[in-house]
């Protein structure tokens, strides 16, 4: 029996980590702090702001455990040494999140890894705190799946005093000041890409609208927040829910949202925008109906450009999502693609497009699952697994460039740089004649194209450094 009740939560690196871009606060971890702080003394290392020396000053308290949320690729590449430091102290470590949910046993079996804390972590990861402090025997996988399920209404405001929150105040997207904020956990639909099926199992668990409209009130008060990003997984799901929440926040604080352009159909786009609304992102992935159906996104392009010419009789701004390289997909599906993409800026000059992204067969996700003979086999594989590093059996070495090809140049064609940087006659000069490349699917000379990536990745590094790619 011990009463050690300090705990260490670790938010590792994730590869991607752009200050005032995509920098949200570590809400995995804020969660569970909100949830143990009464009883325990929690310490939160963010190894994203946090200076290293931190790290280690807080093993040296001797934590009851050190926990670590983290997803599949470079997350996992740098929490693998902060737990190793922790295990080289005698300390335990215990891995939750993403990865660990969808592949539980694995994750464990890491030497690095004591126990894994799978699905949500508020209750479980208390049932195996409670677990080491009376030394009883406990096996290496906790399963939130199985625990009591975490009422949304009854989490304790986020403890953000844990954290730097000027770190994170500001977002791409969005004016001003603003911090994430969750009204929803899980998806109902079931898209043969995504990982959320393995979790939320097609459910959809919402917040009372009295209890969110408390949490953002507090939230927006006392950080002196101008806009909110709600980082649902899929907040429009139920329009009567949202037009309810949307009505009485009435304009108080901007807002935006990750969206379904079928779902934006169902709601009267004016009324969002009078509410807040300034920004939806939303993953369009194909221009081919036939791509659509195979992914099972129960969505259809006429339904994207309706959605977009409907948005576009707004002053709501949207950022579109892409992703090139399912299985079977042809040249006249992906030229459909670029076309769509072309399209949606034509018709709504609010609309930009994000870099398009090559499919990466995630586990848990359904073309993942149907991968797995050539997937990782444990931890430190999955490790060096993500979007620039997977073996694409399905493509040639010919369609592969293609798709590289399409992924630097939808940097340039996609109105973001140009929004961002409208002086800049060097960069208007070259969106102008990718934009054209992509009109005419003129993709194939590689010299040019060599000539034309040279001259990109010189753009990049004048406007963000030479870091940038």
């Amino acid at each position: 029996m011990t009463n050690n009740r300090n705990i260490l939560l670790v938010y590792p690196r994730t590869g991607a980590d752009a200050p005032n871009i995509s920098l949200h606060p570590p809400l995995s971890l804020l969660y569970l702090a909100a949830e143990l702080r009464n009883d325990y003394r929690v310490a939160i290392y963010d190894q994203r702001t946090d200076e290293p020396q931190k790290y280690q000053q807080l093993l040296d308290q001797r934590p009851l455990c050190v926990g670590f949320s983290v997803f599949t690729g470079p997350q996992i590449k740098y929490a693998l040494p902060l737990a190793q430091k922790a295990k080289d102290q005698n300390l335990t470590t215990v891995f939750g999140g993403v990865h660990p949910t969808i592949l539980p046993q694995q994750t464990a079996q890491d030497d690095r890894v004591d126990y894994v804390v799978a699905g949500d972590g508020e209750y479980a990861l208390r049932t195996l705190l409670e677990a080491l402090q009376q030394n009883k025997p406990l096996g290496p996988v906790v399963n939130g799946a199985q625990a009591q399920k975490v009422d949304l209404d009854q989490i304790p405001p986020l403890p953000y005093e844990l954290v730097r929150v000027e770190n994170y105040i500001h977002n791409a997207t969005l004016p001003g000041r603003c911090l994430p904020f969750l009204f929803s956990r899980g998806c109902p639909y079931q898209c043969t890409f995504c990982c959320n099926p393995a979790i939320s199992k097609g459910k959809w668990r919402v917040m009372n609208v009295d209890v969110a409209l408390s949490r953002l009130d507090q939230m927006v008060d006392k950080h002196r927040l101008d806009a909110v990003f709600f980082l649902d997984e899929n907040l429009m799901v139920h329009p009567d829910i949202l037009n309810e929440l949307t009505r009485r926040i009435g304009g108080r604080f901007a807002w935006g949202a990750q969206a379904r352009a079928d779902a934006l159909l169902k709601y009267d786009l004016k009324f969002l925008q009078k509410s807040g609304a300034r920004y939806f992102g939303v993953g369009l992935e194909s221009g081919s109906d036939k791509i659509l159906r195979q992914i099972k996104k129960r969505e259809t392009v006429a339904q994207f450009l309706e959605a977009n010419r409907r948005l576009a009789r707004t002053n709501i701004s949207v950022w579109y999502n892409y992703i090139t390289g399912f299985p079977d997909e042809t040249l006249d599906d992906l030229r459909a693609t670029l076309d769509l993409a072309l399209t949606m800026l034509d018709e709504n000059p609010s609309a930009q497009n994000n870099t398009f992204y090559l499919l990466t067969p995630y586990p848990g996700t359904e073309i993942g699952n149907s991968l797995q003979h050539v997937m990782p086999a444990n931890l430190a594989g999955w490790a060096e697994f993500g979007r620039h590093n997977y073996n694409a059996q399905w493509h040639d070495p010919q369609r592969m460039k293609l798709y590289q090809r399409i992924g630097f140049s939808s940097k340039f064609t996609g109105r973001r740089l140009t929004t961002l940087f409208p002086h800049d006659p060097d960069l208007a000069r070259l969106a102008q004649t990718m934009t054209q490349k992509w009109r005419t699917f003129d993709l194939f000379d590689d010299q040019q194209w060599q000539t034309l990536t040279q001259k990109g990745g010189q753009i990049l590094q004048k406007l963000f450094g030479p870091h940038a790619y």
